[in-house]
């Protein structure tokens, strides 16, 4: 699921949303893919909010020999996050926020699977969803940052679309979401079992069941 995501906000934009000053030029992206950098938002070592690009697709910090290179895991249940040992670390230490505008999900209809794009509302306001990442060496020394978002049993009006459906961290408590306690998970916990926020979704074009395409037909609805 959500193996495809939008962000359009611009960097001033998106630096005023999180209190903190950027100075990269990212360009718009309407069909942003596994294995790509993408933007999130963690925290520098000063406890200080900062702007990364990072691979979308998580590594394990163990996994020397990176046969989860291949694998892009994009989303990391929630439910299992704390003990399954690819993660759990991340979950005690090391949380991110995944920015976006937008991200589709598909369903299957006459003529194959269909794309839907899912955002807060026809305007695409920005929005974050619940993210760890990793740093990553590999046995020749290449180093990496890896992340991916976390996902929840689909409840709601979205569930008719899949079975489960990404965690989303409310604006005011970006701060409680990215402050990992490794004693004390409970806040993390609390996040991942909020309702989704009201959503809408539209039936898009076809061409984003295929990475390469990336341009702002990509969001507009089809019949």
């Amino acid at each position: 699921m959500n193996a495809r995501y939008v962000v359009t906000e611009s960097p001033s934009s998106m630096g005023e949303h999180f209190g903190i000053r950027l100075t990269e030029n990212f360009p718009a992206r309407y069909n942003i893919a596994p294995s790509q950098p993408v933007p999130v938002i963690r925290l520098g070592p000063k406890g200080e909010r900062r702007f990364d690009l990072v691979r979308w697709g998580f590594v394990p910090a163990w996994d020397r020999q990176g046969s989860f290179l291949k694998k892009a895991i994009v989303n990391i249940r929630s439910e299992t996050a704390a003990e399954k040992p690819s993660f759990r670390n991340a979950w005690r230490r090391r949380h991110c926020l995944f920015p976006m505008n937008g991200f589709y999900e598909w369903k299957a209809e006459v003529g194959g699977k269909q794309p839907y794009l899912i955002a807060r509302d026809r305007d695409m306001p920005l929005f974050c969803l619940a993210g760890l990442w990793e740093e990553w060496m590999g046995q020749g020394g290449e180093e990496m940052t890896s992340a991916a978002f976390l996902t929840r049993p689909a409840r709601g009006p979205l569930a008719q679309l899949h079975s489960r459906v990404p965690v989303f961290v409310p604006e005011g408590r970006y701060d409680e979401w990215l402050h990992a306690d490794e004693l004390d998970d409970a806040p993390a916990r609390d996040i991942v079992g909020l309702p989704p926020p009201e959503l809408t979704w539209w039936k898009v074009s076809r061409k984003v069941n295929s990475w390469k395409p990336d341009g702002p037909e990509l969001i507009e609805a089809v019949e």
